[in-house]
């Protein structure tokens, strides 16, 4: 959990006792509950906010709410809110269960936890209203991104409703068109001449005559804040009508509202109209007086714009208009001096009593008080480094640097660190310029007092060489540099980087460079660097095994990969890091599959499963399981645990595509691997580009279009070649033969420039005489030699109890990875390998 949640914020506000009831509107929300989505888009004060919170009190349905403020534009702090409302309006885990996945910024990462957030509302499959109010102060693009991405695969028993003032950065168009979409506009939301007359009613105002209210109604346009003022204005008997105008709503309730209030309430109004929350005890403390809940209360008997939040522990919040127009008041009535003196006590009272130092920090940003700010965000620098609200820390970051403030060399570092971490090159480069240009005039990095600064920084410039497939030999310099020198220490040497929080493979990772294999020898040097070193205990270094297990098996050097997988797996339960380990029990598993030992495979992996708590880490081991029945030619078992498993990472999508292909469903497994394939282009992601193309090949070839398939195969080996990829290719022997032929084919070849002699040399002698046979499954080899002896089809039906259909299916397949067309030539095959 990134910092202390504000129960307030996930609390339906709570209705007026007088509250109109808006049966119209609210028929139209029910009607529409089986959209996905409902908007509700009008400008301050025309009761967005109060439709839903009614209408949900009175349907006791089951709602998860959100209020919005501008500090849940961090990815982390927004979704950590949303995932805890429902939470709370489920009384489940879903918040325990996704946590782990809500520490890292990376748009992969946040992508994966939408998926699994997705997964979790399916499994609950309970009818929830989601609801996001003011979602107008959402400017974050990430956030929109990822929003459209949980909305457009919402469960049918989930709705999304949005309040907004302005458009929205989100496909509505396409919503509409798709029919998901239900809008309110102003229109919708303004009050009718029956409820303007109830309104008046019920507010026990003065009574209007006929032509008054209609008088009202034209020249608030059924504006409910308008209408409020009216009647507010009504019971001071003054003539407001001509005065009301949205423009002018903050000049007008001071000078005809608020005015007229008693001077104490008007200061106590101005003093408290910078808190987000009105805590009575708080607000005792800010006026130096006793009274703050009653005057609280007979605000909100008045109806004076104020809203109660929660019923147990009164809280309460200013309306946003009511507050824009106090605020307004505050620097007219005050002197600079004097606001920033009522600024520095509100976010103080906010700090410390509280323990908010988010909004304590962002009112000091608003209010230019840029000491007091970057005093804070350093003192919580590692809390908000390592709960993941780096966008938080980056936003404050870029708004001090705009603001000239000169920023710590700390804070420079870590947003070079988190800029790199998250591939914001543009941010990057020009925080280290920054950084640069401070060294060659201040001398920073000499300075005893910022050791471990210049060694975090040095260290980061070498990760972002690592992470984006750059030259080994200058990261190998920065290193021995490093070592020379020597760590000073500091409060972030507990503080690991999250390397993988979710990837079955490391060479997903940015430490895995995306694929982007690196040559041996260079990598040989920076790994001595790190196991002969100080550094040998290190996070990093642990995870440097890991990558060199997973590219040495590529490579086909499967003993060495052995030894680098023990070691990573040893150091991974020791930095207690499933990100490390449980990628690495995966690649075991999948070297004992592809030696035949399927099964043992399957009982270390179901070992494994025993001591991982985590979700997401939990599917990953099953559909590895999954793997190991498919190679072994189980579809039974298979099927079951990618059913149960089901989950749109791109493991389990190649594992399914596998499975359709075992079950000769060749066009929906064609369908999957070129989805994924499209995805990996899009993130450059090359281990699985690499291996969706050799999937989509496969299906190609099995289609018959072979021609096709060669095509494909060429694409997929000119990436292979770049990067040395080998046992993508063969652990998939179904694709032997079309390399074979591909070999044959001077067609190919000449479409080199240059050819890759040395790594098709190294693939061709990795493909033995004995491979072929390989190509086969357990359950059709079984087959192919009862076919070899004679055996008919309804007898081999009998002996291995299965239907004649399913015979024939299995003979289809075992001709199309043999490359024969009838039962005579795979006869003659089947002796030619004996």
């Amino acid at each position: 959990m990134p910092t202390t949640l504000l129960s307030s914020k996930l609390t339906i506000p709570l209705e007026a006792p007088d509250l109109i009831e808006r049966r119209q509107l609210f028929d139209l929300l029910r009607l529409h509950t089986y959209k996905k989505v409902t908007i509700l888009r009008a400008p301050a004060g025309y009761g967005k906010t109060t439709v839903l919170s009614s209408w949900f009190k009175n349907s006791k349905e089951t709602v998860a709410w959100v209020s919005l403020d501008a500090a849940e534009n961090d990815p982390i702090r927004f979704w950590t809110y949303a995932v805890h409302a429902v939470a709370k309006a489920y009384q489940c885990n879903i918040d325990q269960i996704l946590a782990p996945l809500l520490h890292a910024q990376d748009l992969a990462t946040l992508e994966f936890f939408i998926n699994s957030f997705l997964e979790e509302l399916n499994a609950l499959a309970k009818p929830i209203h989601i609801v996001l109010d003011d979602y107008h102060l959402i400017d974050n693009p990430a956030i929109h991104q990822l929003m459209t991405q949980f909305i457009e695969y919402l469960p049918s028993e989930a709705h999304v409703y949005i309040t907004t003032r302005t458009a929205l950065a989100l496909p509505t168009a396409k919503w509409r068109v798709k029919q998901w979409l239900q809008e309110f506009n102003a229109d919708h939301l303004r009050f009718t001449l029956q409820e303007t007359k109830q309104f008046f009613s019920y507010k026990h105002a003065t009574p209007l005559n006929q032509q008054h209210l209609q008088n009202v109604l034209d020249k608030t346009e059924g504006w409910v804040a308008g209408l409020l003022l009216t009647r507010l204005a009504n019971e001071q008997q003054i003539d407001p009508i001509d005065n009301i105008a949205q423009p002018f709503i903050s000049e007008f309730l001071w000078q005809e509202i608020i005015q007229n209030l008693p001077p104490t309430t008007q200061k106590f109004l101005i003093q408290t109209s910078l808190l987000h929350e009105l805590e009575p005890t708080i607000c005792d403390q800010l006026t130096k007086q006793s009274n703050s809940l009653e005057l609280l209360e007979n605000l909100e008997a008045k109806g004076l714009f104020i809203i109660r939040l929660q019923s147990k522990k009164p809280v309460f919040r200013y309306h946003h208009l009511f507050a824009e127009a106090l605020q307004l008041e505050l620097n007219k009535q005050y002197s600079v001096q004097q606001v920033q003196s009522i600024v520095q006590e509100v976010a103080h009272s906010i700090y410390n009593n509280q323990g908010n130092y988010i909004s304590a920090i962002e009112l000091a940003l608003k209010y230019e008080q840029y000491e007091q700010a970057a005093s804070w965000i350093t003192e919580h620098l590692v809390q908000l480094y390592a709960s993941g609200q780096t966008t938080t820390f980056m936003r404050w970051l870029q708004q001090l640097r705009s603001a000239h403030y000169v920023v710590s060399y700390e804070m420079l570092v870590i947003g070079f660190l988190t800029s790199i971490t998250t591939m914001d090159t543009k941010i990057a480069t020009s925080l280290m310029e920054e950084l640069e240009m401070r060294q060659y005039v201040e001398h920073w990095m000499e300075q005893e007092e910022h050791g471990a600064m210049a060694y975090i920084y040095e260290s980061a410039k070498a990760y972002a060489i690592v992470a984006s497939g750059g030259n080994l030999q200058v990261v190998e310099e920065i290193m021995r540099n490093l070592l020379a020198k020597g760590p000073a220490p500091s409060r972030w040497d507990n503080v690991p980087i999250p390397y993988n929080i979710f990837e079955y493979k490391l060479s997903r990772t940015s430490i895995g460079s995306k694929g982007k294999l690196q040559i041996m020898e260079d990598g040989e040097a920076v790994g001595k660097l790190f196991r002969e070193t100080s550094l040998q205990t290190a996070n990093v270094t642990a995870f440097s095994y890991g990558v060199a297990a997973e590219s040495l098996y590529e490579r086909s050097l499967i003993e060495y990969a052995q030894k680098e997988l023990e070691i990573a797996i040893g150091l991974g339960h020791h930095h207690q890091d499933p990100g490390l380990f449980i990628p690495m029990y995966l690649l075991k598993a999948k070297i004992y599959t592809h030696q035949q030992q399927a099964t043992t495979a399957r009982a270390m992996l179901a070992q494994v499963l025993e001591g991982v708590s985590e979700k997401h880490w939990r599917t990953s081991i099953q559909i590895m399981q999954a793997y190991c029945f498919i190679v072994d030619g189980d579809s039974q078992n298979a099927e079951m645990l990618l059913q149960a498993t089901k989950t749109k990472q791109p493991f389990w999508q190649l594992v399914y595509a596998r499975l359709l292909l075992l079950k000769g469903e060749l066009n929906d497994a064609l369908s999957i691997v070129i989805q994924v394939k499209t995805k990996a282009q899009q993130d450059e992601q090359i281990a699985t580009i690499i291996e969706a193309t050799v999937l989509e090949a496969i299906c190609q070839h099995r289609l018959g279009n072979t021609s096709i398939a060669l095509d494909i195969l060429h694409e997929v080996l000119q990436l292979a070649a770049k990067y040395y990829y080998v046992r993508t290719l063969l652990d998939e022997k179904e694709l032997l033969p079309l390399l074979e032929q591909y070999f044959q084919l001077e067609s190919y070849a000449l479409k080199w420039d240059p050819y890759p002699d040395y790594y098709f040399n190294y693939l061709q002698s990795c493909i033995t005489y004995g491979v072929r046979n390989e190509i086969l499954t357990p359950r059709e080899k079984e087959l192919l030699n009862l076919l070899a002896n004679g055996v008919t089809n309804r007898e081999i039906a009998k002996l291995l109890n299965l239907s004649d259909g399913t015979v024939r299916v299995y003979l289809s397949t075992i001709y199309q990875k043999l490359g024969v067309k009838s039962r005579t030539q795979a006869i003659l095959h089947s002796k030619k390998e004996i």
